[in-house]
């Protein structure tokens, strides 16, 4: 029996249930690399147990963390505050995996908002343990995520017990973190949109000026860029009005739907929680918040 198919057979059901559910049934190996010659190197190979596909090139003091041993860590921590380990999946082919905490619904606007703590782990090396908020706003499936920065960053290396406590404590924070989010998001959804605001937005995610987007000296990948974010923007003004809300909506529209096509949920993934997508949603999502500060307008029906 392969150490891969003696780890899916020890695990509790739980466990084994979530990891076949998002695709991560799957050990990763660390294996020493030689040159072309055969000469042995210091640098170490990680590879999948399914395919052999190679994920990343680490030193000879990294130690993997099996995506069984981030889902027993993530379940338990979840379990012993009360709430569901339910999605997640990978990206980069594997080099990226997460799962998600499921947190209780909001109501903001003219809806709901679905929300996760996703935590997320690296089999490249590249990064420790983290956990950010994921959220879907329900009528129109548009995801934001966001890494939440200065939580405890805890070494693959750690014990099991060691693991459950400190991804408990980072889930707390976490949660507390996210529900900053979603008030934030009801701030939106209580001021009042102007041109002054859309301008911003379109200069910090597209860094061009709107005033300008008819010029030659703007390139056409830009200006379809723009015209391609008026029309999210417009679609969700229709659904929530002139509010910042409904900004902050278009900017999601046009990442998660309108700005290229993806090629599968892994494309995808990969795009909204560490890619382009990522960077443009906070750039838009900050962007708005500089507006919440410095205006208090409110709309009243």
């Amino acid at each position: 029996m392969s150490y891969h198919q003696t780890i899916m057979s020890n695990l509790n059901e739980k466990t084994f249930d979530l990891l076949n559910a998002t695709g991560l049934n799957w050990t990763v190996s660390k294996e020493s690399l030689t040159t072309i010659d055969g000469k042995d190197t210091e640098s170490f190979g990680i590879f999948r147990s399914d395919n052999e596909k190679w994920l990343g090139t680490v030193g000879n003091r990294y130690t993997p963390m099996q995506n069984h041993e981030l889902a027993e860590t993530v379940i338990e921590a979840s379990d012993g505050l009360g709430l569901n380990t339910k999605n997640g999946g990978l990206f980069q082919g594997g080099k990226k995996v997460f799962l998600q905490v499921e947190l209780p619904q909001e109501n903001v606007g003219m809806g709901g908002v679905k929300r996760w703590i996703t935590a997320t782990n690296s089999n490249d090396g590249s990064t420790s343990i983290g956990f950010g908020s994921t959220s879907r706003v329900i009528k129109c499936s548009n995801t934001f995520h966001t890494a939440h920065r200065g939580l405890d960053k805890f070494r693959h290396t750690e014990s099991a017990s060691a693991r459950v406590q400190m991804a408990m404590d980072d889930l707390r924070k976490a949660m507390s973190l996210d529900q900053g989010l979603m008030d934030n998001f009801k701030r939106m959804a209580d001021t009042k949109l102007n041109e002054n605001m859309i301008e911003s937005v379109i200069r910090k995610m597209f860094k061009v000026n709107p005033m300008t987007t008819q010029h030659d000296d703007v390139s056409t990948r830009k200006l379809n860029q723009v015209k391609t974010f008026a029309k999210s923007l417009e679609t969700e003004i229709n659904l929530e009005g002139q509010t910042l809300w409904a900004l902050f909506n278009g900017i999601t529209r046009f990442t998660n739907h309108d700005s290229k096509v993806f090629k599968s949920i892994e494309d995808k993934n990969e795009y909204l929680m560490h890619g382009g997508g990522y960077k443009l949603s906070n750039i838009g999502y900050n962007e708005v918040m500089n507006h919440i500060e410095a205006n208090t307008t409110k709309v009243y029906i």
